[in-house]
């Protein structure tokens, strides 16, 4: 049955079906403001517990988001019930989710995935901050409009404070491929839940697979529980050992070892891609389409650690020996068999000993020659009479080859040579003045800084030197560096820079409020609002995001108008209803 019209709201079109219910797109023909509507058929369910706990998941949506003023968060507008259909109009997001945007054949880039998953974590980390948990974070949950900027929508699960529990008994809320270990269990859940479940997102992202698959529930809880995903550098190999150590830790299983907030994580992603070179991301289901590439490099990569760590090496198969140490072996035994040809030869006598020796006077007598060597002079002299025939006094004498001489000392054993390498010549450490070595690290380059607004103050890895208001430039050396935004009544910025070889232009940073939400309505509806003089682009029921401090609203309708002040704190909402009297 087609339907035209829920409340107030005339319906343009279908956009999506599920079990329960149905979601559209609408226009609020008070203001002409475009929205969708989601709803939930109560009336089909017979059961009426269950019909109220899916009327109060729906309305907790609305409850959870519509007390959320951030950016990169579906706006709620209005909740109600009209003859047995549940809906609340949203924002309406005219753009593909992520789960579409990673279906796509192309991967994604660096910048559009840093961008989302950025934006995603500020929206979490805003949501944590008001004591409101998702518990669903999922590619399907997370919008992208046309102008590139992440949603996070559907917060029908969330937890809100220390409010009840939504489970049912034997029943799991939320999509157990991205859930935390303490929520399949059941246990109590905090922010760092959403920080896994944002893990797991990335993992898919960078490698095209999901880190804990399998066909079956009772298969995927177990693997989210007990088992650790594959290393991220197996399934893409352009993905460095970093860049894993981080995803492992916002996958740790217990909460407390996961970074202190989703933003805490993503700069440490950035900042490990940052430092890996020719890094990618995967397609969907592409991985599998390079084994024979992944399995190459870690056998390259990992070789030398085994070996020093002195694994021992599984043994070749039979028929396949190496043929090495055979070969090695009949080289050391060829090497000692030159060896101790060079030393009775005398080549390896010491350098000193072979200059003395050919200095020697030719007056030395000829007992104490060597046979065969001739006299300085090169004069042949005769013969030496034959020696006397004298009875050997001991064995020892008998066994001496050399004539010694009485007046001269018998050589000891400290002067038998032996093959000594000569030592090399010691040279003084080489002193490399400073002004060298300085120029190797890279000449500086600029870093351009730019932001919406401009006027922020930007320093670099904290260095007072380094403070600009921006558009500005800052003179930076060649390597990894951290770029910090700051400006009263914002949140701070964190971007990880890496300098190179040449200039480096940041993309815009967009600042985000630091402030508080201010829902105004007024009777009759559609009235013109402004702030402090300033004309508003929406008209009433509007939600406005301010900064801190006290302001003057005024709203105007058929010549009808009244001006109120109104303070508006930081992280707090503040609901204003005017009268309009004719």
């Amino acid at each position: 049955m087609k339907v035209d019209r829920i409340g107030r709201y005339r319906i343009v079109k279908e956009l999506g079906r599920g079990a329960m219910g149905v979601v559209y797109q609408a226009v609020d023909p008070t203001i002409g403001r475009t929205l969708a509507i989601k709803t939930i058929r109560l009336r089909e369910v017979d059961d009426p517990a269950q019909r109220d706990r899916l009327k109060e998941r729906l309305f907790r949506e609305a409850r959870s988001a519509g007390v959320l003023s951030h950016p990169n968060i579906v706006t709620i507008y209005d909740m109600e019930e009209d003859d047995g259909l549940a809906y609340i109009a949203m924002q309406f997001v005219n753009g593909p989710t992520l789960d579409e945007v990673m279906s796509r054949p192309k991967a994604m880039g660096a910048q559009e995935l840093f961008r989302i998953l950025r934006q995603t974590a500020s929206a979490l980390d805003f949501a944590h901050s008001k004591g409101i948990v998702h518990r669903d974070i999922k590619p399907a949950n997370i919008m992208i409009d046309e102008h590139g900027t992440a949603k996070v929508a559907d917060f029908g699960i969330a937890k809100v404070g220390t409010s009840g529990n939504l489970t049912l008994s034997g029943t799991i809320l939320g999509t157990p491929n991205y859930m935390s270990p303490e929520q399949v269990q059941g246990k109590t859940v905090d922010g760092r839940a959403d920080q896994f479940s944002l893990g797991v997102v990335a993992y898919e992202i960078l490698t095209g697979e999901r880190p804990f698959g399998g066909e079956h529930l009772g298969t995927v809880v177990y693997r989210i529980v007990a088992e650790e995903p594959a290393v991220v550098h197996r399934l893409n190999p352009s993905l460095s050992p970093e860049i894993d150590a981080v995803i492992r830790k916002a996958l740790s299983k217990k909460a407390d070892d996961r970074y202190p907030n989703c933003i805490g994580f993503i700069n440490a992603l950035e900042g490990a891609c940052l430092q890996a070179d020719g890094w990618q991301s995967l397609a969907r289901g592409t991985s599998h389409n390079i084994p024979t590439e992944a399995e190459p490099v870690l056998a390259r990569t990992r070789a030398p650690k085994t070996e020093r760590t002195g694994r021992k090496k599984a043994p070749a198969p039979p028929g396949k020996q190496s043929v090495f140490l055979p070969a090695f072996g009949a080289f050391v035994v060829v090497l000692g068999v030159l060896a101790l040809l060079g030393w009775q030869s005398g080549l390896w006598q010491p350098d000193a000993e072979r200059v003395a020796a050919k200095q020697e006077p030719a007056s030395q007598s000829p007992e104490k020659k060597t046979a065969g060597q001739k006299p300085a002079d090169d004069v042949e002299t005769p013969p030496p009479p034959p020696p006397v025939e004298k009875p050997a006094e001991n064995p020892a004498e008998r066994m001496d080859t050399h004539p010694v001489q009485a007046d001269e000392p018998k050589p000891t054993p400290s002067v038998v040579r032996k093959p000594v390498r000569a030592l090399p010549e010691v040279k003084p450490p080489l002193r490399i003045p400073v002004a060298e070595v300085i120029p190797k690290l890279g000449n500086p380059q600029d870093i351009y800084v730019q932001s919406n607004p401009s006027g922020v103050k930007a320093v670099l890895d904290n260095r007072p030197d380094s403070v600009c208001e921006t558009p500005c430039l800052i003179l930076a050396l060649p390597g990894p560096h951290i770029l910090s935004l700051t400006l009263a009544n914002y949140e701070k910025e964190i971007r990880p820079i890496k300098v190179t070889d040449a200039r480096v232009d940041v993309p815009l940073i967009t600042m985000h409020p630091n402030g508080g939400t201010l829902m105004i309505s007024t009777v009759p509806q559609g009235a013109n609002i402004w702030v402090d003089g300033r004309m508003q682009g929406s008209l009433t029921p509007a939600q406005i995001s301010l900064p801190s401090g006290s302001y003057s609203i005024k709203v105007e309708l058929n010549q009808m108008q009244k001006i109120q002040k109104v303070d508006v704190s930081n992280g707090n909402t503040k609901y204003l209803k005017i009268l309009l009297n004719p």
